[in-house]
């Protein structure tokens, strides 16, 4: 996994821990609904970039093996 994929991991990790303070205690309710669409936004920005990053791949397919960490080829 590269770089930016962590930092953005991390930054909605942050954002999500931020929201679930601010949710549980007495606040406008203003406040916790726009940091919920935040968190919304940030989480499908994070699935995003994970899914776009393109570091550290094998060479491996789908048609080839089954799953990606396992030794089991596909026999059809």
């Amino acid at each position: 996994m590269g770089n930016k994929s962590q930092n953005a991991i991390s930054i909605v990790t942050g954002m999500l821990l931020i929201y679930l303070v601010a949710a549980s205690l007495p606040m406008v309710f203003a406040i916790v609904f726009w940091l919920f669409l935040l968190t919304t936004a940030g989480l499908i920005w994070m699935v995003i970039t994970v899914l776009k990053d393109t570091t550290n791949l094998s060479g491996r397919t789908f048609d080839e093996y089954f799953y990606e960490d396992a030794e089991y080829r596909n026999n059809e």
